[in-house]
């Protein structure tokens, strides 16, 4: 028998009559046995040859090197000397099948631990026979592919690593989580974002550990779902609420599927989770927005009827009834959310029989406009009692809003109205110029504004004067009734112009006044409507009222 120990190849004393011929079949070749052996030993793949009795005949330096032991341990030694018993059982079998029938095997790949090493090799084994095609040998060529394993290991590792860092990014801009559930195993995979969604640090291991997390209502339609799973019965996806360890409730949609083998049989379970939270919390802020919408709708409601009756049991009662003089009001409160404003209307008889006529609008609505109307309303009868000079009355009232705290500017014009021969004195502030009807045709009376009582606490007022005759209306209104959303308050007014002036309309000043303001004011107003219209009635016989024009004006008396 022989073998290389690296240097030479020797013959070994008492070598086996078989060896011989070996020496003959590699002689036989046309080369020299030292030329062949020479090759053999520098060459990168792992070479021995194993006679029938499973002893090694020979192995080159890689082979040794390989396994971890010097050339000399080989030397006519039996594979189950040598090898670990692991690599022996793996690799005897298929060189005895070499031994008996000449087989080739190619690429048998098997695991050996060569120390504390453990390295994957990629056999190949094939006869060695003699001239007569005898098998005489089996030759076992190795390669050593841990080096090449590893860095595919490592490849895939960062591969996957790589994908795995890509599915965490897309599952977290998505807020998505993934899971598997090894039904054979019992164990849990979370993926990151889950974990993450989850509030955990980690993955739960078991079905348990994932129960233990969600919220008690919600665990046992959790349960069936998985169950139902199993049993190839799946539940529509389902919704359930996890807590986090930090105190949050989560709220996630799952999606599943069932994974079975060949036979079959389910042996896991896989799913996405979609984070509902954000979405969930906000139709429940939705729906409890609503709840308090109806809520305040409602208190609105009733806080409205109520300021609504105050101003209404604010307003006169009644307007008195004057000699040769047609008197009608009206008043509408706004139909919108912005609630009852304060608009207002008053007529009283004076002393000395002359009629005072005032209307007005206090900036603002509900409860404070309703009571600052009133109070208004109160000082312009006061004032007017101690002085009724228009002029006068509106200097004393802008004093008495603009000290007042509690009280709001308020646009008012005011007036006193003689029956006897169609005289009105009035004065304006801030308030929309009313109009005046004659034959048919509606204008605007032409006078001066004076400043919206409550602007500054010393404000000039002028008076003016005309002459009212018995056909004409005077129409006091305030600014909701020519107001419309998206339009220049003229428009409105050239509206009212001429709907004041439409053939057909109800003779009574009574039936008159509601007619304009459903003709003219918005439907949907977002301010109140206060009209009040005078008509001097027609001259008892004899009597002749005089042709000045309607827009005669006096001197202006200046505080």
């Amino acid at each position: 028998m022989w073998f290389v120990d690296g240097k030479d190849a020797q013959f070994l004393d008492g070598a086996p009559a078989g060896s011989i011929d070996l020496a003959r079949g590699l002689a036989g070749s046309g080369r020299s046995l030292p030329e062949i052996t020479a090759v053999i030993e520098r060459a990168p793949v792992g070479f021995a040859v194993v006679d029938e009795r499973m002893r090694f005949l020979y192995a080159n330096p890689e082979f040794v090197s390989m396994h971890g032991l010097a050339a000399s341990d080989y030397a006519g030694r039996t594979m189950s000397e040598v090898v670990s018993p692991a690599y022996e059982a793996m690799v005897e079998p298929h060189v005895a099948e070499v031994l008996r029938s000449g087989a080739v095997h190619r690429d048998v790949e098997t695991r050996a631990d060569v120390g504390n090493t453990r390295k994957q090799l990629l056999l190949n084994l094939f006869p060695l026979c003699d001239h007569q095609d005898e098998v005489i040998a089996a030759v076992i060529a190795v390669q050593d592919l841990t080096r090449s394993h590893e860095v595919a290991e490592l490849e895939g590792l960062r591969v996957q690593a790589e994908w795995t860092d890509r599915l965490d990014r897309t599952q977290r801009v998505g807020g998505t989580g993934s899971w598997e559930f090894d039904l054979r195993s019992g164990r849990v995979a979370w993926s990151a974002n889950l974990c993450r969604m989850a509030g955990v640090t980690h993955s739960p291991n078991t079905l348990d550990e994932v129960l233990a997390l969600v919220h008690p209502d919600d665990v046992e339609p959790a349960r069936a779902s998985f169950t139902g799973l199993t049993l190839h019965s799946p539940t529509p996806d389902i919704e359930y609420r996890l807590r986090t360890p930090d105190g949050r409730v989560v709220v996630l949609s799952s999606i599943a599927e069932a994974v079975a083998d060949a036979t079959g049989t389910v042996v896991a379970l896989r799913g996405m989770c979609v984070d509902r939270t954000a979405r969930r919390t906000a139709e429940a802020d939705a729906r409890a927005a609503v709840v308090r919408a109806d809520e305040m709708t409602a208190q609105l409601r009733d806080e409205r009827q109520i300021v609504l009756q105050l101003q209404r049991a604010l307003l006169p009662p009644s307007i008195p009834a004057v000699d040769a003089t047609e008197l009608a009001v009206a008043y509408r409160p706004a139909n919108s959310s912005a609630g009852v404003g304060g608009d207002f209307y008053d007529a009283f008889p004076l002393s000395d029989g002359r009629l005072a006529i005032a209307v007005g609008d206090v900036i603002g609505h509900d409860v404070e406009a309703a009571v600052t109307m009133g109070r208004v309303r109160s000082a312009i009868r006061a004032f007017a009692m101690l002085d009724p000079l228009p002029d006068r009355v509106l200097r004393d009232l802008n004093l008495l809003v603009h000290s007042g705290d509690d009280m709001t500017m308020t646009t008012v014009f005011y007036g006193v109205y003689t029956p006897w021969d169609g005289t009105l004195r009035y004065a304006n502030a801030g308030h929309p110029h009313p109009l005046l009807v004659r034959h048919g045709v509606a204008r605007p009376m032409e006078h001066r504004h004076g400043l919206i009582t409550g602007a500054v606490q010393h404000a000039e007022y002028l008076a003016f004067e005309t002459s009212l005759r018995s056909d004409d209306v005077l129409i006091v209104y305030t600014d909701g009734l020519v107001e419309h959303r998206d339009e220049d308050i003229d428009a409105g007014v050239e509206r009212l112009c001429a709907a004041v002036t439409t053939p057909h309309l109800p003779e009574r000043l009574d039936d008159l006044v509601p007619a304009v303001i459903s003709a003219v004011a918005p439907e949907q107003g977002r301010d109140d409507v206060c009209v009040l219209a005078l008509r001097p009635r027609p001259d008892p016989p004899g009597v002749h009222r005089g042709e000045s024009s309607p827009y005669t004006v006096n001197s202006p008396t200046t505080l």
